[in-house]
């Protein structure tokens, strides 16, 4: 500690010797000038009051002299500051010389300029003071020092640099001013330092406080006299003010008196007491006082309700009872609680608080409680793990309650934990199918459509929403029903219809998440219903050969992302909240898609006359033979047909035959588009679309009269690509007994061409029809092949 003082003071014989001896002004290393500020410098622009003139003067000329501070202290030691600074001002800007009778002394504002100022009054003149004294006493000044707004009569502006007046700022380190004399042509102001102050502790039954303190005449000051814990100084946070008095009075004293026992129990029984002369000035004197009583908190037990509210018992133990207001703060007894929760969620909690609701009275051994906060831990399934550590009248708290001896603060923590457990849900509700029946309706027809949902679990679950929904969106009918343990139940049997298309129905079980469950992921099962247009027959005029539509997919898309919580309530009722996130594999995203479907009907066909079949012309009937039936006329036609670019097979007489072979060919890319999602999702719907199940020709004679319709027969392929022909007939004469498949044409039609529309119709999702046209020319009569005959007719 001396070694510090001797420091200290060096540095101010050091600061003042350097500025006494340079004759530089004190100002020059504060003002940032482009020209360094010396003595006898002017300028023109002074703002501020001048006390010789009694009133404030703006932009006036001004100029620095360099005079002498002479400081006296109350010792009869004197300081001396050479390079005392001092502006005077034309009192009239048309003064043909500055006066410095009107001059005063002014020091920069800055905390910095402020304490060179002190330390060059005080350097070598604290001797018997400790350094934290002094650097409070330059703390404090160095502030206060500074603590003029603009409008204030010590404030000033000069080139734009703002600067106090020198003999009203020292006022607040107990300097008053005297009064200015020119010695030998030189300016000197006059100070007057008063005395540092006095303190005398005297210990009986009480401890008596004498103390003694001096100050300027121009104003107030505080002085404090107040007690601390030894060596705390001036660490303010645990003091005990004894006396505190505004005062203007040059010298004030005044004893106060106070119980030593009191004092100990709140600070313990070495203390500094401390007298501060409304400056910053301080005189302390360290005693030891009487510490007889013995007073402890004791932590008893640590709970944790169910509730979440964490509670701490502690017990007062003593000599006597004591008066809680006596010795515990004003705010309350500081309690500490530390609490952190591992397992399922991870938190670090603080519940630290101040027990403001003490009792009037602490009894010897009995115990007190007191709620530390509230600690809530979500539902979601997982252990959470707790521990606490509390101290009760936390020792490092500067409002901590007096426990005496001091190693009464030793026992003051507790410490606890807990586990908790939240078990998930333990029943699984299920959707095990849905079933629409009829699943292949056409417009009008309705299906009843049931499902089998199924508790598995050990408890029955009541009221259970169950929902039927339409392509993922509209709820087309839903109920409540109880669902026993590990029994499946039916529900639905609902009558259900719905526009053309391909429609997923689904059933949700407890789609509103009302109840516990450990796997929601089965909630929903599914299934498919078709419904289609029967728009009757079809003409090549209204057929739709091709279509697309829209098929809607339910599928799981991903988990969603949760938190477990743990909310705590301190002790002031503010909520707080700890999170940690997790990703839910029992309660999957469903989300639907949308594919869109094509389908698509082609036909082709083949007119068969048989009349490419070469055979004997008429006039040769020993070169007919019986094969030459259905080609009798070829001798003719073959050659007509190539010389009119005919196919011959697609020319016969009136009267005959003509045989009709039909393809078709139904394509779908039906659920080959499926998406795919996680656990095996979508499902497909199901279902088989087949190719037409009618194929109708229309017939026109050479007339363009309309003759009739046939419909065609499978007589190959499968539900997508067939063949079909027309209908295997028998035809009996005298001459004739067979089967074949023909449409004859009118013996007297004349020339010309017969036309046949072959419709393909009701195929696929779409009711798809598709028409193709064809034709045959008719070249003559079958009676152009008869001469040798006299009546064919009874051939047929």
């Amino acid at each position: 500690m001396k070694k510090i003082g001797s420091i200290f003071l060096m540095l101010f014989v050091l600061l003042s010797a350097v500025a006494s001896a340079a004759g530089m002004p004190m100002l020059q290393r504060y003002v940032k000038d482009v020209d360094p500020w010396e003595y006898s410098k002017t300028g023109e622009h002074f703002i501020g009051y001048i006390p010789a003139l009694g009133y404030k003067v703006s932009d006036n000329k001004w100029k620095l002299y360099q005079w002498q501070g002479v400081f006296t202290f109350a010792d009869g030691q004197k300081q001396i500051i050479d390079n005392y600074d001092v502006f005077a001002v034309k009192e009239k800007p048309g003064d043909p010389v500055f006066s410095d009778k009107n001059g005063f002394g002014l020091t920069y504002k800055s905390k910095e300029a402020v304490g060179d100022l002190f330390d060059a009054v005080w350097s070598g003149h604290m001797q018997n003071v400790s350094q934290k004294q002094k650097q409070y006493f330059r703390d404090t000044f160095t502030v206060r020092g500074i603590d003029y707004d603009s409008d204030h009569d010590y404030s000033y502006i000069v080139d734009q640099f703002k600067f106090l007046r020198t003999s009203g700022i020292v006022s607040r380190m107990g300097i008053q001013f005297d009064r200015t004399q020119k010695i030998d042509g030189k300016g000197h102001a006059y100070f007057n330092v008063t005395a540092w102050p006095t303190l005398k502790v005297t210990q009986g039954e009480e401890l008596t406080v004498s103390f003694t303190t001096a100050g300027v005449d121009t104003g107030e000051r505080q002085v404090d006299v107040y007690a601390l814990p030894k060596d705390a100084f001036p660490d303010m946070s645990k003091r005990v003010k004894l006396t505190s008095i505004i005062t203007t009075d040059a010298q004030y004293s005044n004893t106060v008196k106070i119980a030593s026992k009191e004092l100990s129990r709140v600070l313990g029984k070495d203390v500094d007491i401390v007298v501060d002369d409304g400056y910053g000035r301080t005189q302390i004197e360290s005693v030891t006082l009487a510490d007889d009583l013995n007073m402890d908190y004791v932590p008893t037990k640590l709970t944790l309700t169910e509730a979440g509210q964490l509670w701490v018992k502690f017990r007062y133990d003593g000599d006597e009872d004591i008066i809680s207001g006596d010795y515990a703060s004003e705010r309350g007894m500081p309690m500490t609680a530390k609490v952190t929760i591992g397992g399922a969620v991870q938190a670090d909690i603080d519940l630290s608080s101040m027990h403001k609701e003490l009792p009037e009275q602490f009894t010897v051994g009995k115990e007190y409680s007191y709620m530390l906060g509230k600690i809530e831990i979500s539902e979601d399934p997982g252990i959470y793990y707790i521990k606490a550590d509390v101290t009760i009248n936390n020792p490092n708290h500067p409002d901590r309650a007096l426990e005496s001896p001091n190693e009464a603060y030793h026992n003051n923590e507790i410490k606890g934990g807990w586990t908790i457990e939240r078990k998930g849900a333990e029943n699984d509700l299920i959707a095990q199918s849905i079933t629409a029946s009829p699943s292949a309706l056409t417009v009008g027809q309705s299906s009843t459509v049931t499902a089998k949902v199924k508790n598995v679990g050990s408890t029955d679950m009541s009221n259970v929403l169950i929902r039927f929904v339409e392509n993922g969106k509209k709820i087309i009918y839903e109920t409540r029903k109880d669902m026993p343990a590990n029994k499946p139940i039916t529900v639905g049997g609902f009558k259900w219809t719905g526009p053309v298309g391909t429609h997923n129905l689904s059933v949700h079980v407890d789609p509103e998440k009302e109840k516990q469950d450990k796997d929601r992921s089965n909630n929903v099962a599914f299934t498919g219903c078709s419904v289609t247009k029967n728009s009757g027959d079809a003409y090549c005029d209204t057929t739709k050969p091709e279509a697309k539509w829209d098929v809607s997919y339910p599928l799981i898309t991903g988990y969603p992302t949760k938190t477990r919580t743990v909310t705590w309530t301190d002790s002031e009722g503010k909520s707080h909240t700890s999170t940690e996130s997790y990703t839910d594999y029992s309660d999957p995203i469903w989300e639907n898609r949308t594919v869109t479907y094509n389908e698509k009907l082609s036909v082709t066909a083949e007119l068969n006359t048989k009349q490419g079949i070469p055979t004997a012309p008429p006039w040769k009937p020993e070169e007919a033979k019986e094969s030459d039936r259905e080609s009798r006329g070829s001798w003719e036609i073959i050659p007509w047909a190539e010389e009119n670019g005919l196919n011959p097979n697609e020319v016969t007489r009136a009267g005959y035959g003509v045989e009709i072979k039909v393809q078709t060919k139904y394509t779908t890319d039906w659920e080959t588009k499926v998406p795919k999602g996680l656990e095996g999702t979508a499902k497909p719907i199901g279902g088989e679309l087949k190719g037409p199940t009618e194929v109708r020709v229309y017939i026109w004679d050479t007339n363009d009269d309309y003759v009739t319709s046939i419909g065609l027969v499978k007589t190959s392929g499968d539900d997508k690509s067939a063949t079909w022909e027309l209908p295997r007939e028998h035809f009996k004469s005298k001459f004739l007994d067979i089967y074949e498949r023909k449409f004859y044409t009118d013996v007297k039609a004349p020339d010309g061409e017969y036309t046949f529309e072959i419709v393909a119709m009701h195929a696929g999702q779409n009711d798809l029809s598709s028409c193709l046209v064809k034709k045959i020319t008719i070249y003559g009569s079958m009676y152009d092949d008869w001469q040798t005959k006299r009546d064919t007719s009874e051939w047929y």
